[in-house]
C-alpha cells in the first residue's frame, strides 16, 4: 500500500441500501474517527437557494417546501426516471464532493486532531468521489438480506428500482481494500471496523469479513 495522500487518512464508506454502512459508520466514530454522512450533506444542500432554485425551476413549485426542498416529492420523480436522476446527480455531485473537502479541511483545525477520517457516500463509485479517499471500505449483503431490512421504508419494486440504478455489488468488490459481507452479528460488524481502521493508521495489509474473505490491496 502506498502512503496515504492527505494529512489525516481519509476512508470513503459506501454500501447498497440496507447493507449496513450508517451503523459502520456508527462505530468509525465510536473508535475515533471524525466522521460524516453524504446523505446529511445533500439534506443540507436542498435548503440552499441556488439549489432549491434549480430545481423548481426544473419541477415547478410544487417543489418547494418550508425547510427548500420537499425531498419525498423530488425522490418520486428522480427515482422514476433516470435522466431526472441524472440531472439531479450533475446538479448535487460537485457540491457534494466540495463540501466533504471543505468538511475535511476544518479537520485539519481540531485540536485534537482525529486520527481518520469517514465519509459514507452510497454512490461513491457512481459519482466518482472514491477519488477523494486514500481507501474504501464496502458493506455488502445479499440482496434478498437488504431488501428485507429496509422493507418499513421502501417496497419490493421501489428496492428493485434504486438497487438497478447502482453499480453490482461485485463491481463495488474489486475496486474497494475493505470488504465486509454484513450477514453476521453487529459485533462482528464492530470487529471488522476495528480491524480495518488499525490497518489503515498502520498503514499496511488488508482484512476481510463476513460471508467471504474478499479485499483488495
Amino acid at each position: 500500500m502506498t502512503a496515504p495522500r492527505h494529512r489525516i487518512p481519509r476512508l470513503g464508506l459506501t454500501g447498497g441500501i440496507g447493507s449496513g454502512k450508517s451503523t459502520a459508520l456508527a462505530y468509525l466514530h465510536e473508535l475515533g474517527a471524525a466522521v460524516v454522512s453524504s446523505d446529511d450533506i445533500v439534506h443540507g444542500l436542498y435548503s440552499e437557494p441556488e439549489v432549491v432554485d434549480a430545481v423548481v425551476a426544473r419541477y415547478g413549485e410544487r417543489m418547494r417546501d418550508s425547510r427548500g426542498i420537499d425531498r419525498p416529492a423530488l425522490a418520486a420523480v428522480v427515482f422514476s426516471d433516470e435522466a431526472e436522476l441524472r440531472w439531479l446527480e450533475h446538479l448535487l455531485y460537485p457540491r457534494v464532493r466540495a463540501a466533504i473537502e471543505r468538511w475535511a479541511a476544518t479537520q485539519l483545525k481540531t485540536r485534537p486532531r482525529p486520527a481518520l477520517l469517514a465519509v459514507e457516500v452510497p454512490l461513491l463509485f457512481e459519482s466518482g468521489m472514491q477519488t477523494l479517499f486514500d481507501d474504501v471500505m464496502l458493506i455488502t449483503a445479499p440482496p434478498d438480506t437488504r431488501r428485507r431490512r429496509v422493507a418499513a421504508k421502501l417496497t419490493g419494486s421501489d428496492f428493485a428500482r434504486r438497487a438497478s440504478q447502482q453499480m453490482p455489488e461485485e463491481q463495488k468488490v474489486a475496486r474497494s481494500r475493505f470488504v465486509y459481507h454484513n450477514t453476521g452479528s453487529r459485533k462482528e460488524l464492530r470487529e471488522f471496523v476495528r480491524q480495518a481502521v488499525a490497518q489503515v493508521l498502520a498503514g499496511d495489509g488488508t482484512v476481510a469479513g463476513g460471508g467471504a474473505d474478499e479485499a483488495v490491496p
